[in-house]
C-alpha cells in the first residue's frame, strides 16, 4: 500500500502547475520556452513541515507570495543548465535561499532542474535554533533571504538527495510513523549546523545581475499593461533607459529581448482567458485585444509555446 504522506504529481501544463499552488497568493508560472511543459513535483508531508522536491524541465518564470508563518528553505539539487535567479541574484548550488517569510516568490528556472525544499512553521524552526544555542539566527538572519557557502552545505544536499530518492521510490521505510518525526530530528540540526554562525567569514552573497532591478520594474509594468501597446522606445522613455541596456538585461534575466517577453505573456494572458471563456468567444477579437495583429503567425506561437491550437484550449 502506497504511503498516503507521500504525494507525487506531473504537470504537462503551465495551468495545472498554477492550480496545484493556488493557495499562495498571486502565485504565476510563466514558461519562457516553446515545448512540453514536464514538472514533476514530490511532497512528504510531515506533522510541522513538507519536504518538496521539484524537478523542470522546462525554463520557467514564478512569482507569488509567501505565508509568514512558514520558512521555505531551498537547495538546488542538480547540475545548472542555465542561470538560476532569485530577485535578480543570480544563485548556484552552493546557496540556500528563499528563507525571507516577507519576500515574495521571485525565480527564473533553468531546463532540467532539481531543487529540494523544506517547508517549516516558523516556530519549530525557532525552537530548534535556540535549543542549539544559535541565536544569531533571528529575523535579521532570514531578512538576508540567501545564505552561499562552498564546504558547509554538501551533507544538507546529500542528505535531500538521498531523501529524495526515498520519497521518489516510495521507499518502505517510509511507511514507518516514527521516521516521520525522525527525519526532522535529523534534517533540522543538520540544516541548522550548516549555516554559518553570524560574525564569522562567509562566502559573499549571491550577485546581483547588474541590470536586474530595472527589468524587474519593467517586467511589473508589462503585466500591468498587456493590453496596451507598448513599444521599445516607450519602454526606454518611460524607465529613463537606453535600449542596449534594456535589451541586455531582458536578455540576461529571461534569455529573450523585452518585446520578445511580451509577447510570451500576452500569450499566456490569452490562454487563461480562453481556459475560462464560453465556447463562441471571437479568436479574432480577443487576440486583437492583446495585439496580436496576424492570425496565422498568432496561432504557430501560441501552438508552439503550449503544444495546442487557441481553437483546441477554448474547446476544453
Amino acid at each position: 500500500m502506497s504511503n498516503p504522506l507521500i504525494v507525487k504529481k506531473r504537470f504537462a501544463t503551465v495551468d495545472a502547475l498554477e492550480a496545484a499552488y493556488s493557495q499562495q497568493p498571486n502565485f504565476q508560472v510563466i514558461q519562457l520556452a516553446p515545448g512540453q511543459l514536464n514538472c514533476q513535483i514530490y511532497r512528504l508531508a510531515l506533522n510541522e513541515g513538507v519536504f518538496e522536491f521539484r524537478s523542470i524541465d522546462t525554463p520557467l518564470r514564478i512569482l507569488g507570495e509567501k505565508t509568514s508563518d512558514f520558512l521555505t528553505f531551498e537547495f538546488i539539487l542538480s547540475p545548472l543548465g542555465g542561470k538560476y535567479l532569485s530577485h535578480g541574484f543570480s544563485l548556484t548550488p552552493e546557496t540556500l535561499y528563499g528563507f525571507d517569510p516577507s519576500r515574495g516568490i521571485d525565480l527564473v528556472l533553468p531546463k532540467k532542474t532539481l531543487m529540494g525544499t523544506l517547508i517549516i512553521r516558523r516556530q519549530v524552526f525557532e525552537s530548534y535554533a535556540r535549543l542549539m544555542g544559535r541565536i544569531d539566527l533571528d529575523s535579521r538572519f532570514l531578512s538576508q533571504n540567501y545564505v552561499q557557502h562552498p564546504i558547509t552545505f554538501g551533507p544538507v544536499q546529500d542528505y535531500l538527495r538521498e531523501l529524495y530518492g526515498l520519497v521518489k521510490n516510495r521507499d518502505a521505510l517510509l511507511d514507518h510513523a516514527a521516521i516521520h518525526r525522525l527525519l526532522l530530528e535529523d534534517y533540522l540540526p543538520l540544516l541548522i549546523q550548516s549555516i554559518p554562525p553570524s560574525g564569522k567569514p562567509k562566502q559573499k552573497p549571491p550577485p546581483f545581475l547588474r541590470r536586474s532591478r530595472i527589468v524587474l520594474e519593467v517586467e511589473a509594468y508589462l503585466l500591468n499593461h498587456l493590453r496596451h501597446p507598448i513599444t521599445l522606445q516607450e519602454l526606454c522613455e518611460r524607465f529613463y533607459v537606453s535600449k542596449s541596456p534594456l535589451t541586455s538585461g531582458f536578455q540576461e534575466m529571461v534569455g529573450m529581448s523585452p518585446l520578445a517577453y511580451l509577447k510570451i505573456l500576452r500569450l499566456h494572458a490569452i490562454r487563461r482567458v480562453l481556459k475560462s471563456a464560453p465556447p463562441k468567444t471571437k479568436l479574432a477579437s480577443l487576440m486583437q485585444e492583446f495585439g496580436f495583429w496576424h492570425a496565422g503567425r498568432f496561432s504557430l506561437d501560441y501552438k508552439a509555446l503550449f503544444g495546442e491550437s487557441p481553437s483546441e484550449t477554448l474547446k476544453k
